[in-house]
């Protein structure tokens, strides 16, 4: 049975953590409601420091097209393969103080750190299977022996593909680089680093050791107001793929005894699937990843007894 379905959801009212109480960008040099009547320079609207604040201002869209195959014991073969094709956007941050761990470059303008949602990941494709291997007692390849038939029926082959796009992220630099007062959050930069056009955002080789192109970008001037033009979750981390693969087979001693043994891999090739890399330029280990997504490979077995 082929199925296809279009999805689509709108989310308003959602969270922001901006930190309140810093600089308006859009007043430039002139004070603001409360000022030091002695100073030229931008200051406060209220006369405490800047501060975590929560407010219901945030809104979200996905649209998505899922599209799912489900096949019911066809000559042994059972499987369901899905498969999404979507989108989901926000604007600040994704949920409490930003599930990216990013931090609002404006709270004045929300809307300029409009983009992918830290959950957006475009395209997932999965295929699981289960397989009855044709042996044995009333299969295509029968053996007359029953002791054979015994131990080269009942096998089943079963197994679970995962491939899906890349978490999104964006680089920026550390401390008040705008002038504005704001702290950022999280992952120690709210600012944002300049788009160099004409240079590819990925290096050539990308690896743990380097995933973007260093030439891509440029710490923005520090000045009053000055962000960075790199859109708000606009790279990619490494795509995710996984084969998971077990082999079971059932030896009944009698109508309610009987074993079972199980042959189980995780993560069959040994693949890694690589986070994001270290985002703050400000940082040593910049571009730098240390992590990955997934588990090393694993391989397990066991035997069950039902009564």
């Amino acid at each position: 049975m082929l199925t296809a379905n279009y999805v689509g959801s709108h989310g308003g009212r959602l969270d922001l953590g901006p930190y309140a109480n810093t600089i308006n960008p859009a007043t430039g040099s002139q004070p603001l409601q409360y000022f030091d009547p002695t100073s030229a320079t931008p200051t406060k609207p209220i006369p405490v420091t800047p501060t975590p604040f929560d407010y219901s201002g945030g809104r979200s869209h996905y649209n998505a097209l899922q599209v799912s195959l489900d096949g019911k014991s066809y000559r042994g073969l059972t499987y369901l393969v899905s498969y999404t094709w979507s989108k989901s956007v926000d604007i600040g941050c994704t949920g409490w103080y930003g599930v990216e761990g990013c931090g609002i470059q404006n709270p004045y303008n929300v809307n300029g750190d409009r983009g992918p949602s830290a959950i957006d990941i475009p395209q997932i494709f999965t295929a699981a299977w289960v397989y009855q291997l044709p042996f044995g007692s009333g299969k295509r390849f029968d053996s007359g022996n029953s002791v054979v038939n015994y131990i080269i029926g009942g096998w089943a082959f079963n197994g679970i593909v995962t491939l899906t796009s890349g978490q999104p992220f964006d680089v920026g630099v550390g401390g008040d680089q705008a002038l504005t007062l704001n702290f950022g959050c999280c992952n120690g930069y709210y600012d944002r680093l300049n788009r160099v056009s004409g240079e590819p955002l990925y290096a050539h080789n990308k690896g743990p050791a380097e995933w973007l192109n260093p030439a891509a970008f440029t710490i923005p001037p520090k000045a009053f107001g000055s962000f960075g033009s790199l859109g708000r979750d606009s790279l990619r981390a490494d795509w995710f793929r996984n084969l998971d693969l077990s082999l079971f087979k059932e030896f009944p001693i009698n109508e309610r005894y009987r074993f079972e043994f199980r042959f189980e891999g995780f993560n069959v090739f040994n693949t890694p699937t690589w986070n994001p890399p270290d985002q703050n330029i400000s940082d040593p280990t910049f571009n730098v990843i240390s992590s990955t997504r997934s588990f090393a490979r694993q391989l397990q077995f066991g035997v069950k007894f039902y009564f």
